[in-house]
């Protein structure tokens, strides 16, 4: 193993010149710093929907740019789940709601995501090996999010081969990403503990040792309103534990407490914006176009409100679509319109030949 000598001022201007990437809320930014470049990152919890949301987050944040707080890369998904107990597959439509929340096209990261499942302990083994090998083809992938680590060890029957198994894949894992500076961002379940002690991973002392940033989450009630609250458990330059409240206010909200406007407010202001926008304008100029599009809100599209709220602004796709729509809502009314004519005609001739 080649031994290089550095002096410390050489090491800091490594580590400046990291980049961060944003985990999409500012609280929990400020908390862990951020996820840096060559770090390696452990976030466990018992609420399944919290740690999803978070990697799903972190895997669109990667292909942001830089200037939006990503990466610009590729990311890797590996996905480790028992497939009859709780499945962690990736969600292509989370993905792409978040995608569009952040203002990037999902094709675009679609194409910069790679996945990869594992569904029983020897799939685990075999597709970190695989996971390895290609992120040493790949130097363009800066992020590596492993969902679900310790689920085997939860439902093996040979717990501490597991346990092997799983020091194993980490060592792989983080030697791989060291190579490529990646982040290696892990998950996994918390284990159950006595009131008033922050409970351990899954993992146990190996993970926490590994990690350089460990944070646990934990899904909390107040006054039925539900919150988490993150415990920064491990950092290398803050005092820890250190914990923060992401609250879940009224008028909507996504699971890691960013404020969103209302379904109904979000809809609204997606349609005065479209109708506001140039390309759609030219549009709408055809008054046959504006009465069809006015159809296609109150007919078609009502139904959709809450997903379309859940969109954002759209993409090329969703606008060419849209419009498309328009246009085919317009010929299906003229051809109503004749259908009813045609239909008047047939019916006077038909009371003609009675007479």
């Amino acid at each position: 193993m080649q031994i290089v000598m550095k002096t410390a001022a050489d090491v800091l201007r490594e580590e400046n010149s990291k980049l961060k990437l944003t985990t999409g809320n500012a609280d929990l930014d400020s908390l862990i710093d951020g996820i840096k470049q060559g770090q390696i990152y452990l976030f466990y919890s018992n609420d399944q929907k919290a740690l999803d949301l978070l990697i799903h987050k972190v895997l669109v944040n990667c292909v942001l740019p830089l200037e939006k707080g990503g990466f610009n890369s590729k990311a890797l998904y590996f996905n480790t789940c028992n497939y009859h107990r709780g499945k962690t597959i990736l969600n292509p439509s989370k993905l792409a709601m978040i995608a569009k929340c952040a203002g990037i096209d999902p094709s675009i990261v679609f194409q910069n995501i790679y996945s990869v499942s594992a569904f029983n302990e020897m799939q685990q083994s075999t597709a970190a090996k695989k996971v390895v090998e290609f992120i040493k083809k790949d130097k363009d992938i800066n992020l590596i999010a492993v969902h679900n680590l310790t689920r085997f060890i939860e439902t093996s029957k040979q717990p501490r081969n597991a346990r092997q198994v799983l020091k194993q894949i980490v060592g792989s894992l983080k030697n791989a990403a060291s190579e490529n500076n990646a982040a290696l961002v892990l998950s996994c379940s918390a284990l159950t503990t006595r009131l008033g002690r922050i409970p351990k991973p899954m993992g146990g002392a190996y993970l926490r040792h590994e990690a350089n940033i460990v944070v646990l989450f934990n899904s909390l009630r107040r006054k039925a309103r539900p919150f988490f609250k993150a415990t920064l458990v491990k950092h290398p330059c803050k005092k820890t534990p250190r914990s923060l409240l992401l609250h879940v206010p009224k008028g909507g909200v996504t699971l890691m407490g960013k404020i969103t406007p209302s379904f109904r407010q979000q809809f609204h202001q997606l349609i005065n914006n479209l109708k506001k926008s140039s390309g759609f304008q030219n549009t709408l100029i055809n008054l046959e176009h504006k009465t069809a599009f006015d159809l296609l809100l109150e007919e078609a599209w009502s139904a959709e409100s809450a997903a379309m709220a859940q969109s954002g602004i759209p993409c090329i796709m969703d606008i060419t679509n849209l419009m498309a729509n328009v246009h085919n809502k317009k010929c299906n009314e003229e051809l109503k319109r004749k259908l009813a004519e045609l239909e008047r005609i047939l019916h006077d001739f038909k009371k003609r030949q009675k007479t």
